[in-house]
């Protein structure tokens, strides 16, 4: 499900309009909210959704760089960059990779 049209996602505390501000904040809390569950071994992977329509299936690692997050899909690289921004969406692969669809 996409928020950037809610409220929430496109006002700032204030009230004031920066959809880019709480878009980077939303990728944000996803992008941890991730790796919390990779790190715990909730999961087996996680698929990232981008506002673009890229789909990074099969991340088994996350971080984070100031605007930026990084996804792994093979073990000891790193083969994804993208803006925080742009993440609208974070699935998780549950242990034994069968994915709800």
């Amino acid at each position: 499900m996409d928020l950037a049209g809610h409220h929430r996602f496109s006002t700032n505390a204030d009230g004031r309009n920066s959809p880019g501000v709480d878009r980077w904040r939303t990728g944000e809390l996803l992008i941890a909210t991730a790796w919390a569950a990779l790190a715990a071994s909730r999961v087996e992977t996680v698929d990232i959704h981008l506002r673009s329509g890229a789909i990074i299936h099969g991340a088994m690692a996350v971080r984070v760089d100031g605007p930026l997050g990084e996804a792994s899909t093979r073990a000891g690289q790193w083969t994804h960059v993208f803006a925080l921004e742009e993440v609208m969406l974070v699935q998780h692969v549950p242990r034994g990779g069968r994915r709800k669809d």
